[in-house]
């Protein structure tokens, strides 16, 4: 009889601890499944993540490669500006350059015209002081030669003589004159051909008793300072007959007048 009332405790406690069992297992799944839900959904969120920085670094990196691709852009923009001004500079340099080099040379060559003008001047002058010392000294050799050759003649009473017996002496005298075949014509200067320049132009030279000059002068000018140089220049390379005072050679002072005339 106690063996029979045993028997049925037993299959009671049995049956609790299945059930104990199954619920274990069956929150073990659950959890397993919670679990697996949970992993999953956080995967995908993390994917999602991910993919949205990729977008956003993508979009920020496109942004960052415009920007400086324009900054860039300006960069180059800046150094060409840049250097065409500095081309630009470099060519207004040496465009000054050369026009102050030519404003030198122009300056050079005034200053040579000037010196050789005052250089003609000051021998025009000097030649003109020694043209009348020369004319002063011919004059008294006139005056002491026809003293001379004056007859002194003795008077017959107690030495004082008439005007019968002084008679005045007779002089010969033949003018200098040129010589043209011994030297050239002066030629027309090319500029005054230009210009029309024309004149007469008289001059003045002194000659030694061989007919040679010695020196020479403007006395009236043609109007034209390069027409009046020029024949005086030429001309005293001529030889002239020299003056003659009773059949003698002297030195002597002689006036010549050169006429241009353009032919049409």
């Amino acid at each position: 009889m106690m063996e029979a009332a045993a028997s049925p405790r037993k299959t009671g406690f049995g049956q609790s601890a299945e059930s104990v069992i199954a619920i274990s297992l069956l929150g073990v799944c659950a959890a397993a499944g919670l679990a697996a839900f949970l992993s999953s959904g956080g995967d995908q969120s993390v994917t999602r993540t991910a993919a949205s920085e990729a977008a956003t670094f993508e979009l920020s990196a496109a942004q960052n490669g415009e920007a400086l691709q324009s900054e860039e852009q300006a960069v180059l923009a800046e150094w060409q500006r840049r250097l065409d001004g500095e081309f630009s500079q470099h060519e207004q340099s040496k465009l000054q350059q050369q026009q102050l080099a030519t404003l030198q040379e122009q300056s050079a060559a005034l200053a040579m015209a000037q010196a050789a003008a005052e250089a003609a001047a000051r021998a025009a002058e000097a030649a003109e002081t020694r043209a009348k010392n020369a004319e002063k000294e011919r004059q008294q050799a006139i005056a002491a030669a026809r003293q001379k050759e004056a007859p002194a003649k003795a008077s017959p009473i107690g030495g004082v003589s008439t005007k019968e017996d002084v008679k005045p002496a007779v002089v010969s005298r033949r003018a200098a004159s040129i010589d043209w075949d011994s030297c050239a014509r002066p030629q027309y200067p090319d500029e005054s051909v230009r210009l029309g320049q024309q004149g007469t132009v008289t001059m003045e030279f002194s000659l030694d008793a061989t007919g040679v000059v010695q020196d020479g002068r403007i006395i009236e000018t043609s109007g034209t300072r390069r027409l009046d140089y020029r024949a005086l220049s030429a001309l005293s390379k001529c030889k002239f007959e020299p003056e003659l005072v009773n059949g003698k050679a002297v030195e002597s002072l002689t006036q010549l007048r050169f006429t241009w005339k353009l032919t049409r």
